[in-house]
């Protein structure tokens, strides 16, 4: 007959299982610290690559709304012009030349674009959250600029159509085309043909072109028009000031909080 004898091991002390206990709680706490690092890193990452998308769209815009600014200015001059010259006691002493040029200008249609792809990305990703409110605030105040000037531009391009219309009882096509070719208002237009001589729009300037119609109605409602639109332009002029201002804060801002090279919006 055998006899089994039945071994007994010690009993660990609970110092030792508070102490496997803690052992693991820190291993837990500590993946869980890590895993949030590494995630604050990968975001704060993210942020940083799109903020400085977003400040070199900020200044593309920027350059934008500057040259819109010089074309509405032009606008807004040939508009005032237009006006004091169909005021006059005796128009048919007015040389046509001027009145082609100054309605040329007057009658430009100027459509603001913005450049807004990585904001648009960010808001249907929901990308905004990576960023601070008070960065998103400054972005979207300028954004909220942007519709203002959308807005009013939808307005003024309908009256616009309205007034070529008035332009066409008055005004013959061809002296505008002859003035895209001398290209009047070099720098700033869209024609890239070449520099216009000053003799060349002298010359123009002084012809005696005759009117198309001397309907006084019409002349009247036409010097009407182009005050309306150097009043509209002189409006959202103000409104260019105040979005690019918002742009530069939002640039700046941006250039800030990521430390961002410093970079200056180009000229157009």
């Amino acid at each position: 007959m055998e006899v089994h004898a039945h071994t007994h091991t010690q009993r660990k002390k609970w110092t030792h299982y508070l102490w496997e206990f803690l052992m693991l709680f820190l291993a837990i706490t500590l993946g869980f610290f890590v895993e949030n690092q590494r995630e604050h890193y990968t975001e704060h990452k993210r942020a940083k690559d799109f903020a400085s998308l977003l400040v070199d769209d900020l200044h593309f815009d920027i350059a934008e709304l500057n040259r819109a600014g010089r074309i509405l200015n032009k606008i807004i001059t040939a508009g005032d012009s237009l006006a004091l010259l169909l005021n006059a006691s005796d128009i048919k002493k007015v040389p046509g030349g001027k009145l082609y040029y100054y309605e040329y200008w007057s009658g430009w249609r100027w459509k603001i674009v913005s450049r807004d792809a990585t904001l648009q990305q960010m808001k249907n990703s929901g990308s905004l959250r990576y960023m601070k409110n008070t960065l998103v605030r400054k972005i979207l105040d300028y954004e909220e600029a942007l519709k203002i000037l959308y807005l009013l531009q939808d307005k003024y391009e309908s009256e616009k159509i309205q007034n070529w219309n008035l332009v066409q009882k008055v005004f013959d096509n061809d002296y505008f085309a002859e003035l895209d070719k001398i290209q009047a208002a070099a720098k700033d237009s869209s024609l890239k043909s070449f520099q216009p001589q000053d003799h060349e729009l002298d010359m123009f300037l002084n012809k005696n072109i005759a009117l198309g119609t001397y309907d006084k109605n019409i002349l009247f409602e036409l010097k009407n028009w182009a005050r309306n639109s150097s009043w509209s332009y002189r409006i959202q002029t103000g409104n260019l000031s105040s979005a690019i201002k918002k742009a530069l804060v939002a640039s700046e801002a941006l250039k800030k909080e990521y430390h961002l090279s410093e970079r200056t919006p180009l000229e157009k």
